[in-house]
């Protein structure tokens, strides 16, 4: 499941920027008032907008998955009077996901678990950390 994150937002509206340049491109050929050395000059203008668009929507792509982390609690029992806590997280290893275990819920915060579980898909992701303190 994908959850809605601000960078995911951003990619959703550089796609529709990049599609709506696709269809003037497209209108641009219908056009009779424009000459051929104006078009050609506008739509490679527009081609290159489109291909920028496209390509920053790409390099967005990892930081989306890596905004989209998310921790959980399980509860653990280790006699008939005592249950203890533990956090852990989905992260995808040798392309399957898996849940990892991040540490008691005792010993660390929520916040803490979470900027483990970042850093443990950033690396499984191959995504740069220093690329991501910016957005997160």
């Amino acid at each position: 499941m994908v959850n809605r994150t601000p960078t995911r937002d951003r990619i959703k509206l550089l796609l529709a920027e990049a599609n709506e340049l696709d269809i003037s491109i497209r209108s641009l050929s219908r056009r009779k008032d424009l000459g051929l050395t104006e078009m050609e000059t506008i739509r490679s203008l527009l081609e290159e907008c489109k291909t920028r668009l496209l390509f920053e929507s790409e390099t967005l792509r990892p930081l989306a998955r890596l905004e989209d982390t998310s921790i959980f609690k399980v509860k653990k029992h280790i006699n008939k009077k005592k249950n203890v806590f533990q956090w852990f997280t989905s992260c995808p290893i040798n392309g399957k996901y898996r849940n990892i275990y991040l540490g008691s819920c005792t010993s660390m915060d929520e916040a803490t678990a979470m900027k483990k579980a970042r850093k443990l898909k950033a690396e499984a992701l191959g995504v740069l950390l220093e690329l991501e303190t910016d957005k997160l």
